[in-house]
């Protein structure tokens, strides 16, 4: 058994083959294997890697008929026997010692990869891609991620790979970008990796290789298919991705090297683009599970107390709609004095980041004309070591007034709910935002609506679903004027739901799943547990729409973080959902006949 297999995929490099072979027979490591697949090469490599094999028996070749960069791969890897294994470009070539750095920074550190640099050799200068001055060793994929540089630089070679790692990991062939759909994955299914210093790959900037070939329609979708991968395995990890990196140019329509037009997708939305930079039109993708109304050039909202002017969908101006929330501190016991069975509670959470302004919100809640019986703060425990000590004054001076803090485990937004279903589980839990001032008949309209039809979920925001044919249309935004009861009612939490006892399906109890599902969309989640626990929506009649959100807490809520590179789209969310409840999609269709 070598220490190191080498895979080159070869085809129509002549001009530089030469110089690749050499790099690797002059290695300062000695005991390897160097496989060398000529995948059906036109011109001269298959000779010339056949004289090299005849002069170096560590050089084996493999003739085959033209299959792709991924099945030369892919073949290379079926008679790999070495201990570790690293790929090579037939157009690029090595350092002397790029090989005996990885392997003993590999084996120092008992990793599965070890990563060199990368310099991009162009024909009159050359500049680092990925540049490691140093050995460091990293086991979690946020930093496996970072080291190596992903998306930007997404590269299969200058590493080395330890061969149990691999030997089951094909590449997908007859695509383009099979790096990109290649290396997420076993950087994740790697423990351990490592950085090597002075290991150093040369890749050339090739103008007749196949990533520099002229745009066919494959090669576009390839391209948008591979962005929408890494999209997704960043979601679905939990990984930070900048807004750059979710943005996938779709199309560019050239006159010459002038763009005249660029069409680019972000979150589910295409926008299209004159000159590549002037967007003039944006809608909704009909592909996936959901689907919007297209936005025009000029469109006007009235929305949380504020109008929204959009012009092309990219120039946006807020204006007051001229009404205001007046503000007062509580003064008096803000809860009932005459108890209810079964109780009637208002529960929300918060965060560090917004502990120091809650108090405004709380105040509101201990001032409705219809009191609850408990307004409970749940915050997580791990998020305040300290316990009380660590929370301002002026919101435990609330505890006199009515307010009770708990703690539980960090279940990001969703604390606001699954720690009151399971304190109590035969009561009527209503859900509150931290960010928002509630008007005084707040309680009163949804309290009001549920003791009309306990039978249902009221709220008093929703969007409004319909299904056909596997698919679904968001048909009316922050809707409240469709008042009978559907399971295509999707609530909106933070203007306040009522949710009568044992109305959610067990699964709200599954934290493993509420983590990692869709851990920043809750109230989509809460849908859907009621829609397969058979209970519809209702939204609750005759109340202002407006929802009056405190200035300062504007930058941090969880439209931001999923509009943000921390987050995922409503797409990718219902998709999800959908996924994993496919019977909720069946409902949909059923109500929307």
């Amino acid at each position: 058994m070598p220490l190191v297999s080498v895979i080159v995929p070869v085809y129509k490099v002549e001009k530089y083959l030469p110089e690749c072979l050499d790099s690797l027979l002059g290695q300062s490591l000695k005991d390897i294997e160097i496989i060398c697949v000529d995948d059906g090469s036109p011109d001269n490599c298959g000779k010339i890697l056949d004289e090299y094999a005849g002069k170096d028996p560590r050089i084996k070749v493999i003739h085959q008929k033209n299959g792709g960069l991924s099945n030369a791969r892919n073949s290379g890897l079926k008679e790999a026997s070495g201990k570790y294994i690293n790929f090579v470009d037939s157009d690029d070539f090595v350092n002397s010692e790029f090989l005996e750095k990885l392997y003993d920074a590999a084996e120092r550190n008992q990793a599965d990869i070890a990563a060199g640099s990368i310099i991009r050799k162009r024909e009159r200068h050359e500049k680092f891609r990925v540049h490691y001055t140093g050995e460091k060793r990293v086991k979690t994929l946020p930093e496996k991620i970072a080291l190596c540089n992903v998306p930007k630089c997404c590269y299969v070679v200058s590493k080395l790979y330890r061969r149990e790692l691999i030997i089951d990991e094909k590449f997908t062939e007859n695509v383009y970008f099979e790096d990109v759909l290649w290396l997420p994955g076993v950087l994740k299914k790697s423990a351990v990796m490592v950085t090597a210093a002075g290991a150093v790959y040369y890749y050339r900037a090739n103008p007749a290789s196949t990533v520099k070939q002229k745009q066919s329609a494959k090669k576009i979708a390839d391209r948008v298919n591979s962005k929408r991968y890494i999209i997704r395995f960043f979601e679905e990890n939990g990984l930070p991705l900048s807004r750059r990196d979710r943005t996938i140019n779709k199309k560019i329509v050239s006159i010459g090297k002038f763009n005249l037009l660029k069409i680019k997708e972000f979150n589910g939305k295409e926008t299209f683009c004159l000159f590549g930079i002037v967007p003039f039109y944006r809608k909704k993708l009909r592909s996936g599970l959901v689907i919007q109304n297209k936005r025009k050039f000029f469109l006007i909202r009235f929305l949380d107390a504020h109008i929204n002017i959009e012009l092309f969908g990219k120039i946006r101006i807020a204006a007051k709609n001229g009404a205001q929330f007046e503000y007062h501190a509580a003064t008096n016991n803000g809860l009932s004095e005459e108890k209810r069975s079964p109780q009637l509670i208002v529960s929300l959470t918060s965060f560090p980041g917004r502990i120091d302004s809650v108090d405004k919100t709380i105040n509101t809640l201990l001032q409705q004309s219809v009191k609850p019986d408990k307004v409970i703060l749940y915050l997580a425990d791990s998020q305040f070591p300290g316990k009380t000590a660590d929370l301002p004054e002026k919101l435990l001076k609330l505890c006199d007034l009515g307010l009770e803090i708990r703690w539980c485990e960090d279940l990001r937004s969703y604390k606001k709910l699954i720690p009151a279903l399971r304190d109590f589980p035969d009561d009527i839990i209503v859900t509150a935002d931290d960010d928002i001032y509630y008007q005084p008949d707040w309680l009163q309209s949804l309290y009001h609506a549920y003791l009309k039809s306990p039978d249902y979920i009221h709220t008093r925001r929703a969007a409004f679903l319909r299904a056909c044919n596997g698919e679904i249309g968001i048909y009316a935004h922050y809707a409240n004027n469709r008042f009978a009861p559907f399971f295509g009612n999707q609530l909106m939490g933070g203007a306040g739901t009522v949710y009568p006892p044992h109305s959610l399906h067990k699964d709200i109890f599954d934290i493993e799943q509420v983590k990692t599902l869709i851990p920043t969309y809750d109230d989509i989640y809460f849908w859907a547990m009621a829609v397969i626990n058979g209970k519809k929506i209702a939204t609750v009649r005759n109340h202002d729409v407006n929802i009056w959100q405190r200035e300062e807490t504007g930058s941090s809520g969880l439209c931001k973080i999923n509009n943000g590179s921390a987050g995922m789209s409503p797409h990718e969310a219902f998709r999800r959902i959908f996924e994993r409840y496919p019977e909720i999609l069946s409902r949909l269709e059923q109500e929307s006949r």
